[in-house]
C-alpha cells in the first residue's frame, strides 16, 4: 500500500524480458494553472488504481541551438509532466534504487527517451531503476523573483522537482521492493550537473546516499543577476511586463515565444542554468562542495575524453562559435570575467597548434574535465571518490569525433542510441562497476581492475574503453593545474 500523498494502488507489466515495469507514475500535483512556476507539490490522497502502462506526457521543451535554428516541440508534450518510471526484476526485497535523471542542457530531454529504457541494465543486474521528468527551460528555470518575490523559488524549479521525485521514493519505493536508505543518482550532461546540485541542496540531504554524474559537474549555474537578466530579455521579447501578462499564455504560446527568443541569438544554451541564490543552492557551488556540503555521500564520476566534440554534429563550425562568444555556452566564462576566454585560451596553448581541433580540446578541458576532477578533490576530502575517464571512441563514421559527450549513454544502459552496437565487454564493465558502486559504494567488481579512491595527492583514473580498463594516475594533472584558477579566483 503506498503511502499518503500518493496513489493507492499502482498496475504495472512485464516486458518481454520478464523485467516488471511501471511507467508514467505521478509524484506531484501537476504544475499547470496556478502551480505555474512554483514548487512542485504533492499529491492529493487517492483511493484510485493507477494503469502505469505508458509513459507520462514529456516536459515542455524546445531544441538546443548552436548557430542553427530552435525548434518548438509540441507533440506529447505538457507542462503536466512531473511522472516517473521504475524497472525492477523478480520479487526480492531491498535492493540498491539506482535514479537516473536525463541530460539536455536544462532546455530539452525527457525519461520516455528509447536510450533510458532500463531492462537491459536491470536483467543484468539485480537493482532497481528510476528514471524521472522534471521541468525544463522556461518553465523549470526561468527566474522571477525580481519581476514578482511570489515566485522566489523559480529559478531552480527543474531541481524541485527532482527533489519531490526522491521524496516520493523515499516514502514508496520499498513497495516495488526497493531499499529507500540505499539510493544512488546518476545522470548525464544537465543530468550529471543536477546530481552534483542534489548532493550541495540542504532540501535533498537524507533522500540520497552516492552519485554517479556523467559529464557535467557544478558550474553549470548562474547567479541571480545573470538569470534575472534573460528573464528580463524574454519578457521584453515577449511584450510581457508582469508574470500576470505570462500567465495569460498558454503552453504553446510561451514555448513558441522561446523559440522565437532564441532564433534572435546564435546560442541558447546556458539561458536556463539554475540559479544559485544561497537559499537552495550555494551561491558558489564549488566552494560548498570546498566545505564539505556534500559530506557523507560517495561519489563515482568522470567525463568523455572528447566531450565538446558532439556537438559538431550539429554544427561543423561550432569551436569558432564558442571561441567568438564563449560566455553565450561556457559555465566558465559566464562568471569568469579577469580574462577574457581568447587569452586564457593562449596562455593554454603553451606550444600546442592553434586550430580549431585545439579549441574543442581546450573547451572540453575547462568546461567539463577540469570542473569535474576539481569537484572530485574537493569531495575526497569528506568522502569516497572514485573517478574514470571514457574514451572508447565512436564506430564509423562518427570516428573523427572521438569519445564525445553522451557516447557513454549507449554503453551505460546497453541501448544502440548513438552507438548502434555497443561493446559488450564494455556495457558489462561499466554497468557491473555502477550497480557494485550503488550496491556497497565501491565499483569494484571482477570485470575490471582494482579501483582506487582519487583524491588530490593520488589522482587515480580508470579509463573505460573496450580493449581493456586500465587505472593511471596523474593522467591530467597537468590541465588541472593550467585552468584550476578559474574556478578558483
Amino acid at each position: 500500500m503506498l503511502r499518503q500523498n500518493s496513489l493507492r494502488h499502482v498496475n504495472g507489466f512485464v516486458d518481454e524480458q520478464g523485467i516488471k515495469v511501471w511507467l508514467g507514475i505521478p509524484f506531484a500535483q501537476p504544475p499547470v494553472g496556478k502551480l505555474r512556476w512554483h514548487a512542485p507539490q504533492p499529491l492529493k490522497p487517492s483511493n484510485k488504481t493507477f494503469d502505469a502502462k505508458k509513459y507520462g506526457k514529456d516536459p515542455m521543451q524546445a531544441s538546443m541551438k548552436l548557430g542553427n535554428v530552435v525548434e518548438a516541440f509540441t507533440e506529447n508534450e505538457s507542462e503536466d509532466c512531473l511522472t516517473l518510471n521504475i524497472w525492477s526484476r523478480g520479487d526480492g526485497k531491498n535492493k540498491p534504487v539506482m535514479v537516473w535523471i536525463f541530460g539536455g542542457g536544462f532546455v530539452c530531454g525527457h525519461s520516455s527517451e528509447p536510450n533510458y529504457y532500463a531492462s537491459n541494465f536491470v536483467s543484468a543486474h539485480d537493482v532497481i531503476i528510476v528514471t524521472l521528468n522534471y521541468r525544463l527551460n522556461l518553465f523549470g528555470f526561468m527566474n522571477l523573483s525580481a519581476v514578482d518575490s511570489s515566485f522566489e523559488d523559480s529559478g531552480y524549479l527543474g531541481l524541485k522537482d527532482q527533489v519531490a521525485a526522491l521524496t516520493w521514493l523515499k516514502e514508496n519505493i520499498a513497495e516495488f521492493g526497493g531499499n529507500p536508505d540505499n539510493i544512488t543518482v546518476f545522470g548525464e550532461s544537465a543530468g550529471s550537473s543536477s546530481t552534483f546540485f542534489l548532493t550541495i541542496a540542504p532540501a535533498a540531504k537524507g533522500l540520497l546516499h552516492k552519485v554517479i554524474p556523467q559529464s557535467g559537474a557544478v558550474g553549470f549555474y548562474k547567479t541571480p543577476e545573470e538569470s534575472a537578466q534573460t528573464t528580463a530579455n524574454f519578457m521584453k521579447f515577449c511584450g510581457a511586463k508582469t508574470v500576470g501578462d505570462l500567465m495569460k499564455k498558454s503552453a504553446v504560446e510561451l514555448q513558441k515565444a522561446y523559440a522565437g527568443f532564441a532564433d534572435t541569438r546564435e546560442m541558447n544554451v546556458a539561458d536556463f542554468y539554475p540559479t544559485a541564490d544561497g537559499k537552495f543552492l550555494p551561491r558558489d557551488p564549488y566552494k560548498a562542495l570546498k566545505d564539505g556540503a556534500a559530506r557523507g555521500i560517495k561519489i563515482l564520476t568522470g567525463t568523455t575524453s572528447d566531450e565538446w566534440r558532439a556537438f559538431l554534429l550539429a554544427n561543423e563550425n561550432l569551436f569558432d562559435l564558442v571561441r567568438k562568444d564563449a560566455q553565450d555556452i561556457s559555465p566558465i566564462f559566464i562568471h569568469y570575467k579577469k580574462s577574457t576566454n581568447e587569452e586564457v585560451y593562449k596562455k593554454w596553448l603553451n606550444g600546442r597548434p592553434d586550430t580549431s581541433e585545439t579549441y574543442g580540446d581546450f573547451a572540453t578541458q575547462v568546461d567539463f574535465r577540469v570542473g569535474q576532477e576539481l569537484a572530485a578533490e574537493y569531495q575526497s576530502a569528506f568522502d569516497d571518490v572514485y573517478f574514470y575517464l571514457f574514451t572508447q571512441q565512436a564506430s564509423p563514421p562518427l570516428d573523427p569525433l572521438g569519445a564525445f559527450h553522451a557516447l557513454d549513454l549507449s554503453y551505460t544502459f546497453n541501448m544502440p542510441y548513438i552507438e548502434e552496437h555497443p561493446d559488450q565487454r564494455l556495457v558489462r564493465a561499466i554497468q557491473a562497476s555502477w550497480a557494485a558502486f550503488a550496491t556497497t559504494g565501491n565499483p569494484d567488481n571482477e570485470t575490471i581492475p582494482h579501483w582506487e579512491k582519487y583524491s588530490a595527492n593520488n589522482r587515480q583514473t580508470m579509463e573505460l574503453n573496450a580493449e581493456g580498463c586500465r587505472l593511471h594516475k596523474d593522467v591530467n594533472t597537468a590541465n588541472l593545474t593550467a585552468l584550476r584558477y578559474l574556478y578558483e579566483s
